[in-house]
């Protein structure tokens, strides 16, 4: 069987595809993967919708209908290019909301996620069953709903004899602790904090650029230990795992406010002060 497995990260700069093999629970191999950016007002609009404190209605129907046809898109364009035809979609969708700690709402106390892109469009368009909605499945079977990537590592990274540590670097960071010759409930995995996110999102607002290219910019400048010291002190940082994160935490009301705590400082320094966020957050967690 071939599947076409479909992403859009908190970053939300694009479509990921990726076509693989799949022949047992174990047993898979990557054919081919592609990429294909948002077109802007796509974007922008999902960054505007993301964490949002009010949104139109009609426009997230209309933003859940229009990424199903980006996402069809982009499974047909991929399998064009490469001349390979999938049975199954798996598609994770664009995350607009995340909330894995349970809050009170209407008497409850629930915790959720939320994420966009019709899978009924990409079926109907790609005439292959689609599979979604893998972060509500987890929550409801009383995960976190992300991150989900740990089933994967555990399956290429395990090892009898040696236990490894696997980090993903995406909008957010998270990490996978798999024990040597640990079974799968014994596998740690939880979000150390910012990736690239509160990066990209300095860089829009201080260059108008969507990212810090190669980290030139952050080379240049001089990282602010006192900021960052400062913020690893708040309590996402201190919280123990299982933790998760996205915009909530560290979307445009954090940069905001990293933003303020830099002010008198030279715009590469804030780059820099960014990128370190990133990179300690990431020490603190794999040593702690």
């Amino acid at each position: 069987m071939i599947v076409a497995g479909v992403m859009s990260g908190t970053s939300a700069d694009g479509i990921d595809i990726a076509l693989v093999r799949i022949a047992s629970s174990s047993r898979f191999h990557l054919l081919a993967h592609a990429s294909y950016p948002y077109p802007k007002a796509v974007r922008k609009a999902v960054l505007a919708a993301m964490n949002a404190p009010s949104a139109s209605v009609a426009d997230l129907s209309r933003l859940n209908f229009v990424l199903g046809e980006l996402y069809a898109g982009a499974v047909l364009a991929a399998q064009r290019k490469f001349h390979l035809k999938a049975d199954l979609v798996g598609c994770h969708g664009q995350t607009l909301f995340h909330q894995g700690d349970a809050h009170k709402f209407l008497g409850k106390r629930v915790a959720v996620t939320w994420q966009t892109g019709e899978a009924a469009v990409i079926a109907a368009c790609v005439g292959i069953p689609v599979v979604s909605d893998f972060r509500p499945s987890d929550m409801a079977a009383g995960g976190k709903g992300a991150p989900l990537v740990p089933f994967l590592d555990y399956l290429m990274f395990r090892d009898p004899q040696v236990g490894r540590i696997v980090q993903n670097i995406g909008g957010i960071a998270n990490l996978t602790a798999i024990p040597a010759g640990a079974p799968l409930n014994k596998v740690i995995a939880f979000d150390t904090g910012p990736g690239n996110m509160v990066i990209d999102a300095v860089m829009e607002q201080l260059f108008h650029r969507p990212l810090d290219r190669d980290g030139r910019i952050a080379a240049s400048g001089t990282v602010l230990d006192k900021i960052v010291a400062a913020f690893l002190r708040e309590p996402f940082f201190r919280k123990q795992p299982p933790k998760t994160a996205g915009r909530e935490e560290f979307g445009r009301e954090f940069v905001k406010e990293f933003i303020r705590r830099c002010a008198r400082a030279p715009k590469p320094d804030m780059v820099a002060t960014a990128t370190a966020l990133t990179a300690r957050s990431i020490a603190e967690a794999i040593r702690n």
